[in-house]
């Protein structure tokens, strides 16, 4: 077997993905235009992405296979169920999202903020549940995501599926990496570090986040005013909500209690403070789970995650790893995070056996 086909999975099925070489292709699009203007660096090192299908996907390094027509592969293709979450490998702007289904299938072309180019095909076209390629925009795309938008790393914009000149194939992403002359480069490599398992430890990661002000590696600004003590919990008289003042001289609010117990066993050490203070006290964000303490997961999806620090969710691949870093009751560490909090959270490397 070839040694490229390390940590992947042998496929069986010949994929029919699209090559996007030509530039006609994107002028009838409308971005290719777009792409160049978007960019604002030069690279100035190889892609650091998070692997861009939720909870792994099958692949081997099909980069540079021939397919029909005489086209060559310009990506690999990422083998998973349909609709599994697409999330973004790059953080940038989007510059391209098909707003009717081209011949390929609807795709995502985004202006990474590392100067690269990142293409998301056979986004997902049907009825969830069907084959009916009647899915529209609704179960293409998530929610908010257009052309012109910003995403973060990590951040969900689509879903597996097989729309597009893959209908006769399994459901898979093809993704690319496009360099500032459009010329693709070969994502395996690049999805293999993405995908990288690595150990976790459990007592470490704690250790390491002894603090907000550590976790979320927060350091004072210089000539800022501050108007609270850094390292101190505030609220004011008739709202419950507490609040951490970071070193950054900003406020971080606890989105529940269930986050709060995992910094703090008691409220003791809550200031009172008038509104009028608390108003000139900047938002910062919200707090997210101190690492090591708790497993969490969101209320829709059943994939549980180790938290490591600012917020970085490491998927328990299953249920013996858990049980390995948390004990056989593992089950009754869960928390679930609402779904309105899941983006104060960003997807880092699975935990290895």
């Amino acid at each position: 077997m070839n040694s490229r086909l390390a940590l992947s999975v042998l496929i069986v099925a010949t994929l029919l993905a699209p090559s996007l070489a030509s530039a006609q292709v994107y002028s009838d699009n409308g971005w290719h235009n777009d792409w160049y203007e978007s960019l604002t660096i030069t690279p100035s090192g190889p892609p650091d992405i998070v692997f861009p299908v939720q909870g792994g996907a099958s692949f081997t390094d099909d980069f540079g296979d021939g397919r029909s027509g005489g086209r060559i592969h310009e990506g690999n293709d990422l083998i998973a169920p349909k609709m599994t979450l697409i999330v973004a490998a790059r953080g940038g702007r989007i510059v391209s999202a098909s707003l009717t289904e081209p011949s390929y299938g609807y795709m995502l072309s985004i202006a990474g903020d590392d100067g690269y180019k990142y293409n998301y095909l056979h986004i997902n076209n049907d009825t969830p549940g069907t084959d009916d390629g009647n899915g529209g925009l609704q179960y293409a795309y998530a929610p908010g995501i257009e052309r012109g938008v910003q995403v973060i790393q990590g951040q969900h914009i689509a879903w597996v599926g097989d729309s597009g000149n893959a209908e006769a194939t399994v459901s898979h992403l093809h993704f690319e990496i496009r360099l500032p002359d459009d010329s693709a480069i070969d994502p395996y490599p690049y999805l293999n570090a993405a995908l990288k398992i690595s150990a976790y430890d459990v007592a470490a990661a704690k250790a390491a986040s002894p603090t907000i002000n550590s976790d979320k590696g927060l350091v004072v600004t210089p000539g800022a005013t501050v108007y609270c003590a850094p390292g101190s919990l505030i609220r004011t008289p008739s709202i419950s909500s507490v609040y951490y003042c970071g070193s950054d001289g900003k406020r971080y609010v606890f989105p529940n209690a269930q986050t709060y117990a995992t910094w703090y066993k008691d409220f003791s050490t809550v200031k009172i403070i008038a509104p009028e203070d608390l108003s000139k006290i900047l938002l910062g964000g919200n707090v997210t789970y101190r690492p090591g303490v708790k497993l969490v997961k969101i209320q829709t999806d059943s994939k549980v995650y180790a938290v490591d620090r600012n917020g970085t969710l490491r998927l328990m691949i299953n249920p013996a790893i858990a049980t390995k870093y948390y004990g056989a009751l593992w089950a009754k560490n869960v928390a679930d995070i609402p779904d309105t909090f899941f983006t104060n959270y960003k997807i880092g490397n699975p935990v290895s056996n």
